[in-house]
This record gives C-alpha cells, structure tokens and sequence, in this order.
C-alpha cells in the first residue's frame, strides 16, 4: 500500500476524500472498532477544521484523497496532501492544517497503544459499538474549536494594526448578537452567532504575504425561510460594516 506521495505504508490512519461538493474523512476501521468516546469527541472538531480547509481545495482535486496520514514502514507519521496541492496553500494555513493532521494521528495512536495495552493485560473489552462517520453533536464541535481557538490564538503582531483605534465593545453589536472566538487555519477567527438565527457567520484575519491584515467576512448558510435568510444576512452584513468600520479608523 502506497501513500499520496508514493512511500510505503505499514498502517493506514485515515485520508480526507473529495466526496461531490464536500470532502469526508475515513478513518481506519479497526481503530474505529477500538475507538474510546473520549477520544472520538476530542478529534472530532480537528477532523471539522481539516474538513473546511480541505473543502476549499476540493475543486482542485476531481475525485478521491485529498490528504492522507499513515505510519511508513520505517514507524514514522507522514501526512501528504494530493501531489501540488501543497503549492496552492499559504504557508500559515498549510501549517495549521498538518498541524491538526498530526494531533489527530497522535491521537489514533495512543488509542492503537491502549487497547494493545488493554489485550496485554487481558482487559480488553472486544471492538466498541462507535458508528463510524456518525453525526457528532454540533455544540460540542463549537465548543471545541472555540477553545482550540482560545489555545493556539497568537497576539497579532502590532505593526499590522492602525494607531488609535478604538476598541470595540459588546453592545457596538446589532441587539442579539454575540461574538466568540472560533477557529479557523488561516488565521484569527471571530464567529458571530444570533438569538433568533443562530450561527450568522465569522470573520477571519488573514495576514498577506506583505504583511498586511485582510478581513474575510463568511455567512453561515442554514435552512430557513426566504424571510428569515434574508433577515439574518442583513444582520451579518451590519456586524461587518460595524467590524470594517472599526478597523478603518485612523
């Protein structure tokens, strides 16, 4: 068995496959068997975060694996995106990216370790009743990328920022809206979420290769009436005139 990148694979991990208009993630099948709840819910929102970072590849890649992670046949962990695609990502996000990569084998392996631990010792409960590709609940995937946000969120370096400017406080927001950290792997990410409408969307601070900082604003599409839709973007559409507007005083 052969990677993305053509090297020998002694234990395959799992690979994120461009599925129509969105990419799934496959993992191994005896691991699922042996998966631990804890573990599931814990890799659950990185395996998320790859998927939406994957996801706006996805038209680069026709078919099949988009990005693969597996133990070579010398022990060691390699995760390889689809041959040039790499060349198509900003380092930063590149970055992030294989970051979560390797948390999420780390992960993989330490269950791999304990169940063998656990057959060693004659405790081993038999394969686990986890259905593979299951729907986790969507608020405990929010709460883990905020504080995987909050945990890996890095000052934004001064120079990028304007003198003066003033900061912006909870009730400069449209009445019911909330902000939060959120997590995204191309840079700081704010998620901005409605009483009424629920999630309405972020906002991500990208820095350029010249060192400048680019807001890219993103609604949250949802099922919901017309009316209601367009309600909701109206409302998105203030909270970035509100935050642009913040940013673009002198």
């Amino acid at each position: 068995m052969k990677n993305l990148a053509g090297n020998s694979v002694a234990i395959f991990l799992y690979k994120f496959v461009v599925n129509g208009n969105r990419v799934d993630f496959i993992l191994n099948e005896s691991i699922a068997e042996d998966m631990y709840p804890e573990v599931d819910e814990e890799i659950k929102p990185l395996i998320h975060a790859c998927c939406e970072t994957l996801s706006r590849y996805k038209n680069m890649c026709a078919s099949g694996a988009i990005m693969d992670g597996n133990i070579l046949d010398d022990g060691c962990f390699e995760v390889m995106l689809k041959k040039g695609l790499g060349k198509k990502f900003r380092e930063t996000e590149k970055q992030n990216l294989f970051k979560d990569a390797d948390e999420i084998a780390k992960k993989l392996m330490e269950v791999m370790a304990r169940r063998t631990k656990e057959m060693d010792n004659g405790t081993y409960p038999g394969p686990q009743e986890i259905e593979l590709g299951r729907t986790s609940n969507k608020e405990n995937i929010k709460r883990g990328l905020h504080q995987r946000g909050i945990e890996l969120k890095k000052p934004i370096d001064s120079s990028l920022i304007r003198p003066n400017l003033k900061q912006l406080r909870p009730e400069d927001l449209p009445v019911g809206v909330v902000a939060s950290t959120g997590y995204d792997h191309r840079g700081r990410c704010i998620t901005f979420e409605h009483d009424k409408y629920g999630d309405l969307g972020r906002i991500v601070l990208i820095e350029t290769e010249n060192k400048e900082m680019k807001m890219n604003a993103e609604f949250c599409e949802s099922v919901m009436s017309a009316e209601s839709k367009m309600k909701k973007r109206e409302i998105f559409q203030e909270v970035v005139r509100v935050i642009h507007e913040g940013f673009s005083q002198l």
